[in-house]
């Protein structure tokens, strides 16, 4: 009898592992290439033996037995970042006795896969639970509270994954995301980009998973994509602050910036105490002021329509564009006005442009924007601040170059200049990487012709 018992031991140690540790495993593979499949399975098991030992005679008991294994008996702990792949998978969490919501959910899985309860994982924003339902009781496991009951969550959109008790694949889909998301931190992005897509392959109401990959394309400067991302983002979670706030960013990166600022105050208005977005606000509102953005949106494969060559120059009476007192077009920026006006009606001293408009690109690369001026000149192109010299300069000129990366296409430019005294100067140059000879830029300077 003693040598039956003995075999059927072995013989249960040597059993598949279920769909569930199967894909936990899998993913586990591709950072620990050694994992040692067996060792894994037979620490599951011990865990399933010890659980069926104490797990009690009602749905109550059994549900509490997963708390009382994992943190009173075995000593699992919580860790606070999920940066760190060691934390992420069912190999080095059952050794440690270490992980975050997500593998220490994975763990209580595999072992009631393996004990037959009726435990199943459920996907929170940013978040991850454990759910025990038989006949009419259920009760959700916050595993990062030493099992303690979850609270109320939601309500979610009707596509979306959150909420909803998920099978071993959609368990699997969070398992890439937090694999791509750790290898996104990383600054790995083909390997961050293939898990983010597998996870909404597998589970496409996985909301965060959007986001993060929007994330990744914008980093890429791929914002059109990363639009659609953090936009389907938010169809499945119209809460999530991190997925307005980037879109938000993709938006004024895209030239569209009266929907970034909204996406900004939605988010304000979610999470009223939010730095970033706060900070950001107060930064694009006061860019608005100055003229700083172009009237329509940037980055465009195709012109828009009604634009004319050259671009939109407003004189100001005073240094800080306190009265507009003159307009006209200007197709090229190279100016040296000495000691007279810039145009009719404006003072010789004390005065300000702005110009506004369209730069072409002609094609994809990396742009040397070159500035001359006296007093001083600013350059804002695609939304983001090139060259500055906000300041009297006397007698001297300034000279200042900045590189910036461009798609082929449309973007807003805005160039600004003030002159408090004596002489007077501005002159840009735009020139691709590569080329000999700056842009014509009568060429590529384009306005929005006035009606």
């Amino acid at each position: 009898m003693r040598r039956l018992i003995l075999c059927g031991a072995l013989l249960a140690a040597c059993e598949e592992p279920g769909p569930l540790l199967r894909s936990a495993l899998e993913v586990a593979r591709k950072d620990h290439p050694r994992l040692d499949d067996a060792a894994v399975r037979a620490a599951v098991d011990r865990l399933a033996a010890r659980y069926r030992e104490i797990s009690g005679a009602t749905p109550e008991s059994r549900a509490d037995a997963f708390r009382v294994l994992l943190f009173e008996e075995q000593g699992f702990a919580v860790v606070d970042r999920q940066e760190d792949a060691r934390w992420l998978h069912v190999d080095t969490v059952l050794q440690a006795k270490r992980g975050y919501c997500l593998s220490l959910g994975v763990v209580a899985l595999a072992v009631a896969e393996r004990a037959g309860a009726p435990l199943r994982g459920v996907a929170l924003p940013n978040h991850f639970v454990v759910r025990y339902e038989e006949g009419g009781f259920l009760r959700d496991l916050e595993l990062t509270r030493a099992g303690a009951t979850a609270g109320e969550a939601g309500p979610f959109e009707e596509e979306s994954a959150y909420g909803r008790a998920l099978t071993a694949e959609g368990v699997r889909a969070c398992l890439l995301h937090n694999r791509g998301f750790v290898a996104l931190r990383a600054g790995r992005l083909e390997d961050a980009e293939a898990d983010f897509r597998e996870a909404i392959r597998l589970l496409p109401g996985l909301g965060e998973a959007h986001r993060n990959l929007g994330v990744l394309l914008g980093q890429r400067k791929r914002w059109d994509e990363a639009k659609r991302c953090f936009v389907r983002a938010l169809a499945l979670h119209p809460r999530d602050v991190d997925a307005l706030l980037n879109l938000a960013l993709t938006r004024h990166a895209r030239g569209e910036f009266d929907a970034a600022l909204q996406d900004l105050e939605m988010a304000l208005a979610l999470e009223p105490r939010h730095g970033r977005a706060r900070d950001l606000l107060d930064e694009w509102r006061e860019e608005g002021r100055r003229g700083v953005h172009a009237p329509a949106a940037g980055a465009m494969p195709e012109a828009p329509e009604g634009l004319a060559p050259g671009l939109d120059a407003r004189f100001f009476r005073g240094e800080a564009f306190d009265r507009e007192v003159a307009a006209r077009v200007d197709r090229e920026l190279d100016f040296d006005w000495r000691n007279d006006a810039p145009a009719e009606g404006v003072p010789r001293d004390g005065f300000s442009v702005r110009w506004t408009g369209w730069f072409k690109a002609p094609r994809a690369g990396r742009y040397l924007v070159f500035l001359a001026c006296n007093d001083g000149g600013r350059v804002t192109l695609a939304g983001r601040a090139v060259v500055e010299n906000w300041r009297d300069m006397g007698y001297e000129n300034f000279y200042g170059s900045e590189t910036v990366d461009l798609e082929a296409g449309w973007h807003p430019i805005v160039v600004e200049h003030f002159d408090a005294r004596g002489g007077a100067r501005l002159l840009l140059r735009i020139a691709v990487d590569g080329d000999e000879k700056p842009l014509p830029l009568k060429d590529h300077l384009f306005h929005r012709a006035r009606e």
